[in-house]
């Protein structure tokens, strides 16, 4: 994705996390040290980041003039995202939330009133819209979790692809915005073709530009 990236600093070293040690070797064991990371975080420190992703966030999306932002309903140790998401509906924003296909293979984005409107998937943990989809185009900002991003931008997800599949389908100058703990700002490996690098990063630090 190559948004608008204005008014938005570079990566400071200080967001970027050293390796672990012994360093994963595979992408599967890279997802269990980031989601360890996740889960010990405190209720504390979790509080902070939203707040930051509220502020910053908001922000980004007024310098942009987006109407239509993508967020996502939470899994396991993911930050919760529903005080950005009534941040952004007083801003007279839309909202939008994914929702997997019925056959399983992909996902859409679909506009919702509120995240208290989202229902459970049957047989899942997922809160989902009802609305029609949307067309990708339509999607001006869409907020993507992490288990962790590299400072490049290739984001490391749960290991379905859905979002690696969908971002592509985005406008070229949509603003596509990860959000993990900045201990998860590190360079895992290996990548592979279809990872897909986000523009920015928001961390309990702030929101920072990838490379």
């Amino acid at each position: 994705m190559a948004g608008d990236r204005a008014a938005v600093t570079g990566l400071p070293r200080a967001m970027e996390a050293a390796s672990p040690d012994p360093q994963p070797q595979d992408k599967r064991a890279w997802r269990a040290w980031a989601d360890s990371l996740h889960r010990a975080r405190s209720a504390q420190a979790r509080q902070q980041h939203s707040r930051v992703l509220v502020t910053q966030v908001t922000q980004r999306v007024a310098q942009i003039g987006a109407h239509v932002v993508g967020l996502y309903s939470p899994i396991g140790a993911e930050l919760e995202t529903r005080e950005l998401a009534h941040a952004l509906l007083l801003q007279g924003v839309q909202l939008a939330y994914p929702r997997v296909r019925p056959t399983g293979e992909a996902m859409d984005f679909a506009l919702t009133t509120a995240p208290a409107a989202l229902q459970p998937r049957p047989r899942s943990r997922l809160l989902e819209p009802v609305g029609p989809a949307l067309a990708p185009e339509q999607l001006d900002c869409v907020v993507v979790p992490a288990q962790a991003v590299r400072p490049d931008g290739k984001r490391l997800g749960r290991g379905g692809g859905y979002f690696d599949r969908y971002l592509p389908l985005l406008r070229a100058n949509a603003v596509t915005i990860a959000v993990c703990p900045a201990a998860c700002v590190v360079a895992w490996q290996p990548t592979e073709p279809h990872d897909q690098a986000l523009d920015l990063v928001c961390t309990e630090h702030g929101l920072a530009a990838l490379s």
